[in-house]
């Protein structure tokens, strides 16, 4: 069961300050029986993307550092770069450089059912944000009609953690015989018209098969309406020459809100009109960390329907900061 305590609000920069502090205070952290040293990970990609006819080559990168402090803190930082080129109206390609920090946080860890958070965090709502999100995780490189339903970060203080289950039964509804698991979110913001959203979400792991099948369910009680997505993930690993392969099929609503006027409809863009889609793709793991990926959608809004292409690479990397760790 996980619960927050945030004050939701928009941040528009946000810095690495003080790290170089905190990267000292980790080279002299000790304990009695691993070593925890600093890492840096992330992911690498270059995505060309077609929507409705318009080209986009997006080249990014995504840093996170992950500095521990002792056995009970730990520093997260994840920082975000791309330049995205496409054509302007005379035919010439120009790029779009935009930068900046998705989150960085200060964990406590109280003991193995609790964690403190403070700082700007990925807000805990549902599954996709906090575990799907990130490209070299995703199944497929278009988001999902959800995402722009909710607040996708949070800056102030969490608390998150659990309760001990059984075999047969962990606190928030994870099954693990059957591979199950169901769970529900509500956000609060605090800010504006103060609108509440709220969700349930889904994911299921068959023990005969490599599938995975997953959802979710979004509401708003303000202008952003509601949207639903399933989604099945299946790896070919009983096929040796295709064992690489994933295949992907996703499809999705999302419902407008109800009562907009015309100048909120136009001022919400995409978020003013019901629309529906279904989306197909492919992963081929070339390696562990290198992935290529190929997906096709249709997006049906009314007076707007679109082709949606991607295809691309990623690349995850992982770089211990120090070459001691492990146990002493």
């Amino acid at each position: 069961m996980m619960c927050s305590f945030v004050r939701l609000r928009k941040v528009a920069k946000a810095g690495l300050l003080g790290l170089s502090f905190l990267f000292s205070l980790a080279l002299q952290a000790q304990d009695d029986g691993f070593k925890a040293v600093p890492i840096l990970t992330g992911s690498t990609a270059y995505f060309t993307r077609v929507t409705a006819g318009q080209y986009q080559d997006a080249p990014t990168v995504s840093p996170l550092l992950l500095l521990p402090l002792g056995d009970k803190w730990l520093v997260e930082a994840k920082g975000s770069y791309s330049d995205t080129f496409s054509k302007n109206a005379q035919g010439n390609y120009n790029g779009t450089i935009a930068y900046g920090m998705a989150y960085g946080q200060i964990d406590y860890i109280a003991n193995r059912y609790m964690t403190f958070v403070a700082g700007r965090f990925t807000t805990p709502f549902n599954i996709y944000g906090e575990r799907l999100a990130p490209n070299w995780i995703r199944a497929l490189q278009t988001g999902p009609l959800t995402s722009p339903v909710t607040s996708g970060s949070a800056l102030g203080g969490m608390m998150r953690g659990g309760f001990p289950g059984t075999e047969s039964l962990n606190v928030t509804f994870f099954l693990p015989r059957q591979r199950l698991e169901v769970g529900g979110s509500f956000q609060q913001v605090l800010q504006a018209a103060r609108p509440h959203s709220s969700g349930v979400f889904m994911e299921w792991q068959p023990n005969r098969a490599p599938l995975t099948v997953r959802s979710e369910y979004v509401r708003s009680s303000g202008t952003k309406g509601s949207a639903y997505w399933i989604e099945s993930v299946y790896r070919l690993s009983q096929i040796p020459s295709l064992r690489r392969l994933e295949l992907v099929g996703r499809g999705e609503q999302f419902f407008a809100a109800s009562n907009l006027s015309a100048a909120t409809v136009k001022k919400l863009g995409a978020l003013g009109k019901d629309t529906n889609e279904g989306d197909f793709g492919m992963n081929y793991y070339l390696r562990s960390d290198v992935r290529a990926s190929a997906c096709y959608g249709r997006q049906f809004v009314l007076g707007r329907n679109a082709n949606l292409w991607t295809v691309g690479m990623t690349y995850r990397f992982i770089m211990p900061m120090l070459p001691q760790g492990g146990a002493r």
